[in-house]
């Protein structure tokens, strides 16, 4: 069996690989030299479904060449150094990457994702136009990119990736925030740079081993920042297959004839998934899908933990982020262990009681809201991805 990644892939597409994922333990993945497809949050959400095939299944990687295609060496160069498959080369590696007429390619890929870890051992971030991309892959040369961490694996202050989210943000938005409107970023730096440390600092902790605490033989987590901007008309074109997402920008935007901008960024990992780490449980142990939403909604409490034992005493830190989130009326969306979550703060603020209830930090079912059965199949990893206006109706 197979699954074919298309350069203009959409949402919908991605939700039927995830069922042929379900259907044998051996599924080849087909990637596009490109992807010219605009949907908000496609490339987060192609990431998590080859972390997921990567996972679960034993097929082979492919790409759309053969031996005679024309300066091919090039040609898998510029190709391996676009993000998403960036991470499909990381991850496929171990079975095996090939051209279309079988001819195996995987040392050449090999040589591209040794130069870009080799990269951000010096650079701030991976910038391509108006996106922005940091990894960390385990057991690499340079496990610990510069962006996140000192020496050694330290992971760098809050105050320091607040810095950094000021740094990005102005570099992806210098086209498109009126120039007399600085205060604008200066209004959202902090804001962005709190939510990605809780995220980052989540993933350092929780996502390198498995739910028994063993470290994983390969592994990426990241940061993806982008950049989307229009009429309310092409904001809404570029998400028609996301209903909730639709609902947001269609109730947020309401003059139909501005140039819209918002932010996009979110933070994957190749860790156990949120409830499997939560209850130090293999996925394929928990049969109710209740019982993993409760585990989810257990990692966002207040400084809430499911190890007594543990330094990190915030729990999965991820409290933080909802309230962050709140005071600013963004998008929220999750995938982790088979759910696909997610929450409009424009609509249903998050508004923290004295006391820690469960109620203020649910999640909305995506598929409910597509008018959709809740899909019964897994996804590997987490994949957190945020929604900021940055300027609207202006």
């Amino acid at each position: 069996m197979k699954i074919s990644i298309k350069n203009n892939t959409s949402y919908l597409e991605i939700e039927k690989a995830y069922k042929v994922l379900k259907k044998s333990p051996k599924v080849d993945l087909y990637i596009p030299a490109n992807i010219i497809g605009k949907q908000l949050g496609i490339y987060s959400e192609i990431i998590q479904l080859i972390i997921t095939w990567s996972r679960m299944s034993t097929g082979r990687l492919y790409i759309h060449y053969n031996s005679t295609t024309t300066e091919l060496d090039k040609k898998i160069e510029v190709m391996f150094s676009r993000y998403w498959n960036f991470v499909a080369g990381c991850m496929g590696y171990k079975n095996g990457i090939f051209l279309l007429d079988q001819t195996e390619i995987s040392l050449k890929v090999a040589n591209v994702i040794k130069e870009r870890i080799s990269f951000l051992k010096f650079n701030e971030s991976w910038k391509k136009g108006d996106n922005s991309f940091i990894f960390s892959v385990q057991h690499s040369a340079n496990p610990y990119p510069s962006a996140f961490y000192l020496s050694k694996g330290t992971l760098k202050s809050k105050k320091e990736i607040i810095e950094l989210s000021k740094n990005i943000l102005t570099d992806v938005s210098k086209n498109y925030i009126i120039s007399t409107s600085t205060h604008i970023i200066e209004h959202n730096y902090k804001l962005i740079g709190e939510i990605i440390f809780e995220l980052i600092e989540n993933t350092h902790y929780w996502t390198q081993t498995n739910f028994s605490n063993n470290a994983f033989e390969t592994g990426i987590r990241g940061l993806l920042f982008s950049s989307h901007h229009g009429s309310k008309e092409v904001l809404l074109k570029n998400c028609k297959d996301d209903k909730p997402l639709f609902d947001y920008i269609s109730s947020i935007i309401t003059n139909e004839d501005s140039d819209n901008f918002i932010i996009e960024f979110s933070v994957f990992d190749t860790g156990s998934g949120l409830a499997s780490r939560w209850l130090n449980k293999n996925i394929d142990e928990i049969t109710s899908k209740e019982e993993i939403y409760n585990a989810v909604i257990d990692c966002l409490l207040k400084n809430n933990t499911s190890d007594n034992v543990s330094n990190y005493e915030r729990g999965f830190g991820l409290h933080n982020m909802m309230k962050l989130l709140g005071n600013r009326k963004g998008f929220l969306k999750l995938r982790t262990n088979g759910l696909k979550l997610f929450r409009d703060f424009d609509q249903r603020p998050f508004i923290e009681s004295e006391i820690n209830q469960r109620d203020d930090y649910n999640l909305n079912d995506w598929h409910s809201f597509q008018s959709k059965t809740s899909p019964n199949y897994k996804t590997e990893g987490t994949m957190f991805s945020i929604f900021l206006p940055i300027q609207i109706n202006l």
